[in-house]
């Protein structure tokens, strides 16, 4: 029996990265099964792409601004006939919008609206713009170049990382933690190096960017344990320090734990395999 069709928020949700992987997997298999929320995962996912997309011109004119909103209003016939469940994804949207540096006017219904226009519903007030629509971190290697790593890739223990991101936040600063956890559970730092065992250095504030830009340092980590290896990144509105991380038991620094711990944080992480001292990939 095909299970019930979940709140359209839920798939919001989804694609802000706000579930666990357990409650993902378990969206997703029911949008492989319902091609009613498989239409309806495609079209906030389609939406979400357009709008973090660089936008053209860099200095938005009356044109701009226009064309953004008609992107935020248009879809397909189907997707508007259920606006009855209200749209929280598109205040969201709507969100990432002025984050790329747009001026855009939001226009809110009134309680009267002529016949055949659709009805917002407000549900507990406004939603939070997730930073996950607006900033975006990968991690790589010499040996991959500007290539992301790939989940399960093989990576030589002398090799080193670097990160990449993308910062469509315009309106206010964010910072970046950025760590690898070895097989063993211990944290080896990327951004913000952590020279001192006593210190608690800050997480690095990313400068705005609609274009990916690579961080200036390539790490090396020192004496990890072969095997698995987790890279995380925690991107906040606040700055965090080292040790924010480090008292944590290494559970506590899974993606869905750091999501738990600060929902409005972007957390991203991939996991990968590293060799032991002189094998190659």
């Amino acid at each position: 029996m095909k299970s019930a069709c979940p709140e359209p928020s839920a798939w919001s949700q989804l694609v802000d990265r706000q579930l666990s992987e357990e409650q993902a997997e378990s969206l997703r298999a029911h949008a492989r099964g319902c091609a009613r929320c498989q239409a309806e995962l495609r079209d906030i996912e389609a939406l979400v792409a357009r709008i973090a997309a660089p936008l053209e011109p860099a200095a938005p004119t009356e044109e701009a601004v226009a064309r953004v909103m008609r992107r935020v209003r248009e879809g397909p016939a189907e997707r508007r006939a259920r606006s009855r469940w209200g749209r929280p994804w598109a205040a969201g949207a709507a969100a990432a919008a002025l984050a790329a540096g747009l001026a855009v006017l939001v226009l809110r219904p009134t309680s009267v609206q002529p016949p055949g226009e659709e009805t917002w519903t407000s549900r507990g007030g406004p939603v939070a713009a997730s930073l996950a629509r607006s900033v975006g971190i990968t991690f790589h290697t010499p040996g991959t170049g500007t290539a992301p790593l790939a989940p399960g890739a093989e990576v030589p223990a002398e090799s080193g990382f670097g990160v990449r991101y993308r910062n469509l936040e315009m309106r206010e600063p964010v910072y970046l933690l950025a760590f690898a956890q070895d097989a063993r559970g211990e944290v080896h730092w990327l951004y913000p190096a952590h020279l001192r065992e006593d210190a608690n250095e800050p997480s690095v504030r990313l400068a705005a960017s609609a274009e990916t830009r690579a961080l200036d340092e390539v790490v090396v980590l020192e004496g990890p344990a072969p095997g698995p290896l987790r890279l995380v990144s925690v991107v906040t509105r606040a700055p965090l320090g080292v040790k924010d991380i480090e008292s944590l038991a290494p559970e506590g620094r899974t993606p869905e734990a750091l999501r738990r711990r600060w929902p409005e944080a972007a957390v991203e992480a991939v996991s990968v395999v590293l060799a032991g001292p002189g094998a190659t990939p």
